[in-house]
């Protein structure tokens, strides 16, 4: 009786130790309002998901302005206070062509009073912030200054989105100066009308994956649960369909199935208010349960250990419900 005793107890001891030491994992929500439905708050409870990477706004230069400007502000509803909330801000990099150094510290001002101001509406604080651009050589400098600036005004942890491209040419694109990066594992292939997944491929990746390891900066991944349609007219791409459930169209008479992954227009028609014409075809790209799977073995290979939390890209229902429900603890189990 003794011995099942502590046999019962060194079960509870590994099953605690093996609880404490699970690494957890995130989301980014990529929404203009914040608001989460019964599956996708299932989804957080069941995997512990307690950090969320909160889309706040944009900024952009458009043509038409004099200055850049904060683009669909998201609004927050009381639930945002369950979470460990980090924001994040899209740039688009042409913000940084335009931006002349004497207008500089106006947007950084800019960018931090209207995170407090969306805070405010909830009662609600963050204590640290990701700021997501595609930097280039020419505007390295200036976005790494804007950064800078930030960081001395705010006081608070920083963070930025890094693709596969500015680790590989790190001497070129320079390394932004902030606390950890958060390397964006998809979107590394041409969008176009031939058979390759623009989203993730894994010839790819394997042109940039052996220089992860030596990249100067503590680096979360983010991995993708999302899906997209490729609209086609002529062969070319017209148009990205986000948010597409591609099963809805297998039921639809207005569509015929022409191959695994692509429909075409029977006629003229609508659908999710997108406009499609006559023998329009529609690729969809989605990154199937294996292809996350061999994602984590290639960090896992890679990186050296390096890359100490997931976040998967995006809490939406639309694309979770793609994959079985225990797909998150199978990436988990797979990540070293």
């Amino acid at each position: 009786m003794k011995k099942y005793w502590w046999s019962f107890l060194l079960s509870l001891m590994l099953l605690a130790a093996c609880r404490q030491h699970k690494r957890p994992i995130s989301f980014y929500y990529w929404k203009t309002q914040f608001s989460l439905n019964e599956y996708e708050r299932n989804v957080l409870r069941e995997n512990e998901a307690q950090t969320l990477y909160v889309r706040y706004f944009d900024v952009d230069f458009k043509p038409e302005d004099n200055e850049p400007v904060p683009v669909s502000p998201i609004q927050l509803d009381t639930s945002i206070h369950n979470f460990n909330v980090i924001p994040v801000v899209f740039i688009k990099n042409r913000t940084f062509e335009r931006l002349k150094a004497t207008d500089l510290t106006a947007l950084v001002r800019k960018v931090f009073y209207l995170i407090i101001q969306i805070n405010q509406k909830q009662r609600f604080q963050t204590h640290e912030i990701q700021f997501d651009c595609d930097w280039t050589e020419r505007t390295r400098d200036i976005f790494f200054q804007f950064i800078q600036q930030y960081r001395e005004m705010a006081g608070e942890t920083v963070s930025a989105t890094i693709r596969l491209h500015q680790v590989k040419y790190k001497e070129r694109t320079g390394v932004p100066p902030v606390d950890y990066g958060v390397l964006m594992y998809y979107n590394m292939g041409a969008i176009n009308g031939d058979n390759n997944n623009s989203i993730y491929e894994r010839s790819v990746a394997n042109r940039y994956n052996s220089y992860i390891k030596s990249y100067p900066l503590k680096l979360h991944a983010a991995l993708p649960v999302f899906s997209w349609a490729l609209k086609l007219r002529n062969g070319k791409v017209v148009e990205l369909l986000n948010k597409i459930n591609f099963t809805q169209f297998e039921n639809d008479s207005n569509f015929i199935r022409i191959s695994n992954d692509r429909y075409q227009a029977k006629h003229a028609c609508f659908k999710w208010g997108f406009y499609f014409k006559e023998k329009d075809e529609i690729k969809q790209e989605h990154i199937p349960a294996e292809d996350l799977l061999d994602i984590t073995n290639q960090i896992n290979e890679h990186s050296n250990g390096r890359i100490d939390k997931l976040i998967f890209y995006d809490l939406d229902s639309t694309n979770l419900i793609q994959y079985e429900k225990d797909i998150f603890e199978k990436i988990h189990n797979n990540w070293n």
